[in-house]
Order: C-alpha cells, then structure tokens, then sequence
C-alpha cells in the first residue's frame, strides 16, 4: 500500500492528526525508569511507583513475576488490565524459565505481540481477516496464505517460506552469513510465537502444551505483523524508550531514503484540543480481503483507551495533491549500501527510491563514504577493520564508562586513522595500517558525536570529583570545550551535507540544538567564573584567551568577551536549530527554544 497527499501541502505542515497506537510497550531498559501508560519518567525514589491496580488475580498471574510499574493510580488503571488480561505476566515466567531463549536480550516484540493478539480478538468483525477469527481459520489460512491483519502486512510469508529467504541480498554487508541470519529469524519468530501462545493459554488456564506449528499459526502471524510494522518510540533526547504499532493510516506510509514527511510523538495523555484533518489517503485498492475499506483503518475503529505513545506526520518537503507521502526507515546519514542492508534486514524489501537510484551517485551518498584523497583506493577490508575499531571504542565506554579511553581512540582513528590494537592481526604488530577518514564520512559524524559526549561525561566526573583543585578545574573546563568544539563541527558537517538533501531536515535540527545547548552550558558554566579568578601562569595552560586573540583588550576583560562571544553564537545555534524543529515538529519546538532562551536577562 501507500498513501497520497488529498490536497497540495506546504513544508511544516500536520499530514494527520496525532494517532494513538493500536497497542504499546516500553523496551526492557525502560521498564524499571518509565511509567508503562504514559511514558513519562518515573518519580524518584523517595516516591515509590504505582504497580498494577487489581485487587483479584483472575489470570492466575504467576507469582514473584515483573510487574509494570506506573507514575499514578490513574496510569495503573488505564493500563494494568491490559496487562494482566494479554498473558505478558505469564510471558515473563516463561521466559525466566528458560535462560536460553533468543527473546531474554529484550521481550518488548513478545508483549507487543501478545497485547495486538489480545486487542484484534476484540475488533468488530470486518476488520479481521476474513472469514472469522481466529478459531475457524481455513486450512489455506492456517498454512499462512494470509497476508495481513486489520489491514497491516504481516509478511510472513517471506519471513518463513518466501522465496526471498534464500536471496542473497547484494548491497549487504553479511555474505556468506544470510543463510545463518535467515536461520536465526526463523528460530526466533518460531520460539517466539511458541512462547507467545503458551502464554496466552496459562491466562486462559488452558492446556499449554503447544509443539505443532499449526498450533501457533496466528501467534506467528502478530509477530511477524510486529516485525515489519512496530515502530520504536523514543523519548525527547532521541532514545528509544518502546515500540509500537499503529493503524493503517500511520503504518501504510511507505519508505524512502529522501522523504518528504517525518513523524514525531506526542507523550501523555490526549489532550483536549480540536484537532487536525487527515490529509493523506490510500492511493489504490489494497486487495486483503478484510470487507472494510480495503482494510484501512483508523483509530476511532477501534476501542478508545485514552493513552500512549501519539505520533502525527508532517511535510518536511512540499507536497502535491495525488504525490506519494514517504518517511525514513533508517538512518539518512548512512552509506547507500547499509541503508539498504538495513531495509532488507528488517523489513525485507530492496530500496529503489530516486536517492538510491541516483546515476551518478547522489553527492550526500558519496560523501558518507568517501575517503582522503591521499588513499582513495583502500580495501574494504580496512574500512571493515575501521568500523570494528570504532565500535570497540564505543562499546568500551558504553560498558566501562571509561570516556579517556574512548576520546584517545577515537581521535586517533580521526587524525591519523590508526586501526585500534584490539582489532589489528598478529602480522599487523609492527606496522599498523593506517586510512585517513574524509571530514564527512559516516564514520566520522558518528566520532564527532561519541567524542562530544564521552568529553562532556569526562569534564562532568572531574568538576564533581575534584571540585576543589585548581588544575582539575582547568582540565574539566577543557573537556567541556571540547564537547562543545566537537557538538558545533558536526552540526557544520551535518548542514554542509542537508544543504544537498533537503530530507535530513530532522537530523540537522537535533545537530543545531545540540551543538547550541553544549554552547550555552559552556558559557554558563561556575568552571567559567573559576577560570577568570586564575593566575596569568594558570591561564597559560588554557588557549581560549591566550592565543590567537582578536579584540582589543586584556585579561579578564578579554576572558569575559570570549565568553559573551560563545554564549551568542549558542543563541544563534538554538534559534537556528528551532527554525528547522518547528518545520519537523510544529511551533512547539521553538516556542521550547525560546524557553530556554528564557534567562537571557539574567545571563547579561
């Protein structure tokens, strides 16, 4: 399917009104941190959270199992009979029983599937797949001759039987291991559709003895709609906080790899404002046989719950009356050949949207993968051993929370493209290879954005640790810099390159706020006021005052005209940032800037 424009849209506008999910979870990492109804972060400690609101047990819940936890007694009402009545309590049991599983990394696609299974028992009739559900399912229908639920395209039959199992995808990376990846996903959509009915039936107190695959054909069938059509819901910092999966109107959206709309979420509960009309409509018949529509749905079909996770499209291009809307699956910034190794890997489809298809290559793809012209020619092979040690290097920090480690590498990949020891061949010893990145690289971006944190990390564990010695507040005040110096040149990066694909709008707005706020907080910063009171000796141990001066003026006054300097060219980065968020996300992204701005009279 795919959805068109009804009418001639301009840039930054609401393609549809805010759209409630057909069902949501949080991930894993979340569960302990966030309210599982509205998201939001969970009360400090001193404020214990809310755990589910029901007095009875009549799902025969197992005991000492995870329970969701909630910010109020109204988000545990709301969402705790959800919970209980889909089965995920029995769903944790059994996957504590078994320590094996491929699903213990992360169960959210399980209770995501069990909670869809549970709400499409409860659709009126039409919007099933027909003829009935599930229980007088055909033999055609059972062996997966169906193709979608309510609408949504569960492609099952490529996940386990299609031809498409055995294609050996040429943009990927994998090789000769796509016959060991087919085989992993079909272990998993396997074990894990086993897990999901056996489940369903301890809620139910019925027989949980489940083997033969037509036992669980259904179960199959949610989770592989869950895997083509969940989208991850992420928090205001970009972290990916759950998934979710909605209704057509939403998931019908087709991708691309320079797209004209982007979507955002809306936490919460619904507020009550009028809201916008839907401006996209199906382009043709869908042919799923469901008797409604063609299988389109949207949210007022379906049972009102009042909560979770909202997401609404807008432009981020023009669009014209009877023109396809698109998103992004994945990330712009990377290489062709990965954005389309990642399409297939997911969501099993080849991209051959214009960007993709571009002869000569498209300059953004170019310049993601390009190198210096001094080795232009090197193999892949040492990109591969690149991107091994970048991952090392990040990896390491993520899990030792050893910044020093990571900015020395990662810099040392940057300026003279060292590949790390961890990762060079015996004979490599004594001779280590070297490949000098291009400033635009994929590569390098992702360095420029592990280095401004792993400096900030850095600084902020010094000014805490040390905050009563001199030289370690010189030093703290240098990571901060830093940070900032390294927020502010992949903003640049990030612009030089959106200057030539309008579709990274989104990105370069998060880059420039980045980069504005680092600034700002630089600028702000008590280590500031520290510095200003240091000896001329001491000074010396910083360049920001001392070299390369322009203005007219000495010491402190010097010091504090640097200062004001950085602290307007961060206002200057917000508002420029909120320019490009208020076309992805609406007015309410710069009305957020100009919150923040909001003790600029204090500051002068």
């Amino acid at each position: 399917m795919e959805m068109r424009a009804i009418e001639d849209i301009a840039i930054g506008q609401d393609l549809t009104p805010p759209l409630r999910p057909l069902a949501f979870v949080l991930r894993d990492s979340a569960l302990s941190s966030h309210c599982s109804a509205c998201l939001s972060t969970l009360p400090p400690p001193e404020f214990p959270p809310f755990a589910p609101a029901f007095p009875q047990n009549p799902y025969h819940v197992p005991i000492d199992t995870p329970s969701p936890l909630y910010c109020s007694p109204s988000c545990s009402s709301l969402d705790s009979p959800l919970h209980l009545s889909s089965g995920e309590p029995h769903l944790h049991s059994l996957l504590l029983q078994s320590p094996t599983s491929t699903w213990n990394d992360d169960s959210s696609d399980l209770r995501l599937s069990l909670r869809l299974v549970h709400i499409f028992g409860k659709l009126p009739q039409h919007y099933r797949f027909s003829p009935k559900f599930p229980g007088s399912m055909s033999s055609d229908q059972k062996n997966g001759a169906l193709e979608r639920i309510a609408g949504l395209m569960t492609n099952r039959e490529n996940l386990l039987f299609g031809e498409n199992r055995n294609h050996q995808f040429q943009c990927s990376d994998e090789g000769d291991n796509s016959d060991e990846n087919d085989e992993n996903i079909l272990e998993r959509i396997r074990e894990g559709a086993k897990v999901i009915a056996k489940a369903r039936r301890m809620c139910l107190d019925e027989n949980v003895n489940v083997e033969k695959q037509d036992e669980f054909v259904l179960e199959e069938m949610v989770l592989c709609l869950v895997l083509t059509n969940a989208v991850e819901v992420q928090d205001k910092s970009g972290c990916c906080i759950g998934v979710a999966v909605y209704v057509t109107a939403f998931s019908w959206i087709n991708h691309s790899c320079s797209p004209n709309a982007c979507y955002s979420f809306l936490m919460g509960l619904e507020d009550n404002v009028e809201l916008p009309a839907l401006r996209i409509t199906p382009a043709a018949k869908s042919g799923c046989g469901n008797g409604y529509d063609n299988g389109f749905i949207m949210e007022g079909d379906v049972e009102k719950n009042g909560y979770g996770p909202r997401i609404i499209v807008r432009s981020i291009k023009a669009v014209n009356k009877g023109e396809e809307v698109t998103i992004a699956y994945t990330d712009l910034l990377q290489p062709k050949e990965m954005r389309r190794a990642e399409l297939w890997s997911k969501y099993w489809f080849s991209c051959r949207c214009k960007r993709c298809g571009a002869m000569p290559e498209a300059y953004v793809d170019n310049a993601v993968q390009a190198l210096s012209a001094a080795n232009p020619e090197s193999s892949d092979y040492k990109i591969e051993k690149l991107m091994q040690s970048f991952d090392n290097a990040v990896t390491d920090y993520l899990s030792s929370g050893d910044p020093i480690w990571c900015c020395k590498n990662l810099e040392n990949l940057l300026t003279h493209g060292h590949l790390n020891n961890k990762t060079r061949e015996p004979n490599e010893a004594k001779s280590p290879q070297k490949l000098k990145l291009h400033p635009y690289h994929y590569l390098s971006l992702n360095a420029y954005t592990a280095l401004s944190s792993a400096y900030k990390v850095h600084a902020s564990d010094l000014s805490v640790l040390n905050s009563d010695i001199e030289t370690q507040k010189l030093e703290a005040f240098k990571m901060y810099k830093t940070s900032a110096a390294y927020s502010l040149l992949l903003a640049g990066a990030a612009h030089h390159l959106f200057t030539f694909e309008s579709s990274l709008v989104t990105t370069v707005a998060n880059f420039w706020m980045n980069a504005g706020e680092s600034m700002l907080n630089l600028s702000r910063s008590f280590l500031w006021a520290s510095f200003l009171n240091l000896s001329p000796t001491h000074l010396e141990f910083l360049s920001v005052s001392t070299q390369k001066c322009n203005c007219r003026c000495l010491g402190e006054e010097c010091d504090e005209q640097v200062r004001m300097y950085i602290f307007l060219l961060s206002i200057h980065c917000l508002r420029y940032g909120a320019l490009f968020s208020s076309i992805c996300y609406g007015l309410s992204a710069e009305m957020n800037c100009y919150t923040t701005l909001g003790f600029l009279k204090e500051f002068a």
